[in-house]
């Protein structure tokens, strides 16, 4: 038992130092990440109603530039035609309402079937 307790002891530092250090890992910077692709927002939902769900993969988690027309607006994102959601990061929302063709950089979190739309969160306005 002598001879356990300090391995122990030790064990649970190393967890708690190893636990703290996840806790206060500093976010991932999207805006600055870079672009793997570009869009044209009819380009990207029709990849994604085209594709399997299998392929879908591929772009998961992934940092694109989206370009498109705006067809509604509210104050956590916009909705590209034919069906991009797009929800801003926080403290990069644009202010006032978004009108005409934009352009969009955001990270895909997935497609929703139900819907038909492509989902981009973390996004930002390029200018």
């Amino acid at each position: 038992m002598k001879k356990i307790l300090p391995l122990l002891v030790a064990a649970a530092v190393a967890g708690g130092v190893v636990a703290y250090s996840m806790y206060n890992k500093p976010h991932k910077d999207y805006g600055a990440a870079e672009v793997a692709q570009t869009w044209t927002s009819h380009d990207l939902v029709s990849w994604y109603s085209s594709h399997p769900a299998e392929d879908h993969a591929q772009w998961q988690d992934k940092v694109v530039l989206v370009e498109g027309p705006v067809s509604s607006n509210s104050d956590q994102g916009v909705v590209l035609s034919p069906g991009v959601a797009v929800t801003w990061e926080v403290g990069k929302a644009p202010t006032g309402a978004l009108e005409g063709t934009v352009q969009v950089k955001g990270r895909i979190v997935g497609f929703d079937d139900l819907f038909g739309e492509v989902r981009l969160d973390h996004a930002q306005v390029v200018d």
